[in-house]
């Protein structure tokens, strides 16, 4: 049993781009902007390709832990894999692309699954069809890029959004939110926030730098005990804390904090951590602290059941089903932390 209260918090970047796809930055300047945002852990995913773990290699940085995946990327459906996985040609089905992932013990994620792209700034849609597969990790519940582009419906919008980053985080895509509630009626679906981090270059100007979608989206990992020096056994635990949901989503610019937790408790001798799936029984109530006040807004099944305000939050579970939260903070109410779900079955 894990005591959430024990729990060790990181504060990860997932989905970032170097030069050796279609971002800008070369990994030492991208490790200093994850530095300098605060960030613990960095974790690249160049499309198709690994190359970034030649310059300078996974490993720790001052006290960020770089490591390194790949975004599998065919036209449509790209896949997110964090581990060790050689490269995978992006001609191949879905399908077998998520099982050559999971054969090397790597964790994969659907990327930006409701990405609508956008016609006014030329971004093409990404969204994933390919709805018959399974055997994935989870997807990206919310993903900064795609979020922050749905505010361009003109060009003077197009340039008012270069200036105001982070608008669009304050409500995810509830498209996104739908579909992963419906894939948790069916079994364990782990969801995480992408930066979708390129920081591109126009004319000179740096538009989206590193450091700016490092202080955006992240996904907070929680491991039962602390990472070890060596990055291959941290990235283990990381790994381990992905596939079991021992995972939050956190809008940074809304608040970093650490210290969210959220946990089920029966009768005071039982206690299962966010991701757990639990054979429904009478007597669980879902637990939950946070580190400021905030208002905890409780989903069963997809439809908000009730809403409470302050640091500490408990909810009986009265049926089975799919139980999560998100805390909103601030005069707005903007939506601060996701959780993942308890699983009631």
């Amino acid at each position: 049993m894990i005591d959430p209260l024990q729990w060790h918090e990181y504060r990860a970047v997932l989905h970032v781009h170097s030069r050796y796809s279609d971002g800008t930055g070369t990994v030492r300047e991208i490790i200093d902007a994850a530095q300098q945002a605060g960030v613990d852990v960095l974790w690249l995913t160049d499309h198709d390709t690994r190359q970034a773990a030649r310059e300078p290699g996974p490993g720790y940085y001052g006290h960020v832990l770089c490591l390194v995946g790949m975004e599998i990327t065919p036209p449509t459906n790209h896949y997110l894999a964090f581990g060790e996985v050689p490269a995978i040609n992006a001609s191949t089905p879905l399908a077998n692309i998520i099982r050559q992932v999971a054969a090397h013990g790597a964790a994969g994620f659907i990327a930006h699954p409701e990405d609508r792209g956008n016609v006014v700034a030329r971004l093409p849609s990404y969204r994933w069809t390919d709805r018959d597969v399974d055997g994935f990790t989870g997807f990206e519940i919310v993903n900064h890029l795609s979020d922050w582009s749905r505010q361009i419906t003109s060009l003077g919008r197009g340039l008012w959004a270069v200036w105001h980053p982070y608008r669009g985080l304050d409500e995810g895509s509830q498209d996104a939110m739908k579909l992963w509630d419906d894939w948790g009626r069916r079994r364990r679906v782990v969801g995480i926030g992408g930066t979708d981090a390129h920081q591109a270059r126009v004319a000179g100007l740096r538009i989206f730098p590193y450091v700016v979608s490092f202080t955006g989206i992240r996904t907070h990992l929680y491991t039962a005990e602390p990472l070890p020096h060596d990055w291959h056994a941290a990235e283990s635990l990381l790994l381990d804390a992905l596939k079991a949901g021992r995972v939050s989503v956190v809008n940074a610019h809304v608040g970093r904090e650490l210290g969210f937790r959220l946990w089920a408790e029966r009768h005071g001798d039982r206690i299962e951590p966010m991701g757990s799936e639990i054979c429904y029984s009478p007597g669980w109530k879902l637990c939950g602290l946070a580190p400021v006040p905030v208002l905890w807004d409780l989903y069963h099944q997809g439809q908000q059941r009730a809403s409470e305000t302050g640091t500490l939050f408990q909810w009986p579970i009265t049926a089975p089903g799919v139980w999560r939260v998100v805390l909103r903070r601030g005069p707005k109410r903007a939506a601060w932390i996701y959780s993942n779900p308890i699983y009631m079955r």
